[in-house]
């Protein structure tokens, strides 16, 4: 079987989920793409573009730590920005709701 292109894998993949779930949120479409980079950076997938870099295996070793930690950083972050959402998403919904508790009370005067 030929390899697939890393558009054509993302785009299979969603369309597969689309046709189970009937909708693709937009985690998962994220958790999909960053699925299909780490294939295609261990050429599972087809990909004209690879690049030898020349490293030797110390500082192979580092950069892999590193990238670890900023993936790790990378997500702790975009959880917490999540819930910041959240917490501001449900802050204006409430005071929306105060607000128009206000201008019916203001009405029955």
């Amino acid at each position: 079987m030929a390899k697939l292109t890393f558009k054509d894998a993302v785009k299979l993949e969603l369309e597969t989920i689309r046709s189970v779930e009937g909708r693709v949120s937009q985690d998962t479409i994220e958790a999909t793409m960053a699925r299909f980079v780490l294939k295609e950076d261990l050429c599972e997938l087809k990909n004209d573009w690879l690049t030898n870099y020349g490293l030797d295996e110390d500082t192979r070793d580092r950069l892999i730590a590193h990238a670890r930690q900023d993936a790790a950083l990378a997500y702790y972050s975009s959880n917490n920005t999540k819930k910041e959402v959240r917490r501001l998403r449900f802050l204006v919904w409430a005071l929306g709701l105060v607000n128009l508790a206000f201008l019916v009370f203001l009405s029955m005067r």
